[in-house]
């Protein structure tokens, strides 16, 4: 059987690519007599975030507006509803996200399922326990456990990598997480297992 090849375009601090990816790892294991390769493609929802982030209040403050608090509440139920844990009120700084997203290219360069898990790893001590993800030592530490080469050269070169990848123009999204099936089969937000599921089952056919 031929691998499903499931390219997921996402940013690591959107709360719906995390929902859309838990999702996803639920589907899998569901669906887990076929073979994937998972492919990571980035998609930066703040292209002109400064380097070091924003102040997380005031980010979604100068974003949503007074929208925030039911933007907040409609995340959390769904989260809530499909056991996921999100806890928003830990988390102090929206970051820039150009330096993880190399380092997920990096790992994808030796192993692309990998470099989904490291991404998915990321997301989650983002978004269920309010760590720092621009911190340098934390960022190496987990880089580490996901990277199968040479650890600490890899790594260095992420502050040059990340000048020079060229990243995937996804002009005709207007949103993520976008989830596409064997560049076939293409869904578009935080959909439900099942859903994923069918599709799954439809690209395995190909």
């Amino acid at each position: 059987m031929k691998k499903i090849n499931i390219k997921i375009v996402a940013d690591i601090t959107c709360p719906w690519c995390f929902i859309g990816c838990n999702h996803l790892n639920t589907s899998l294991k569901s669906r887990n007599y076929y073979k994937y390769e998972i492919d990571w493609q980035p998609f930066y929802l703040n292209p002109t975030m400064p380097s070091n982030g924003i102040d997380r209040k005031q980010y979604l403050k100068n974003k949503f507006g007074k929208q925030v608090n039911l933007i907040e509440s409609e995340i959390l139920n769904v989260a809530k509803n499909y056991n996921i844990i999100i806890n928003l009120e830990k988390i102090r700084t929206t970051p820039n996200t150009r330096k993880i997203h190399s380092a997920i290219s990096l790992i994808k360069k030796h192993n692309f399922n990998k470099s989904f898990d490291f991404a998915f790893k990321i997301m989650t001590d983002y978004f269920t326990n309010g760590i720092d993800i621009r911190n340098e030592t934390y960022l190496k530490k987990t880089f580490a456990k996901f990277s199968t080469h040479n650890k600490r050269m890899a790594f260095d070169k992420i502050n040059h990598y990340e000048n020079k990848e060229p990243f995937l123009n996804f002009d005709f999204i207007n949103g993520v997480p976008v989830f596409i099936f064997n560049d076939k089969w293409t869904l578009n937000g935080a959909q439900a297992p099942k859903v994923i599921e069918t599709i799954i089952d439809i690209a395995a056919k190909d």
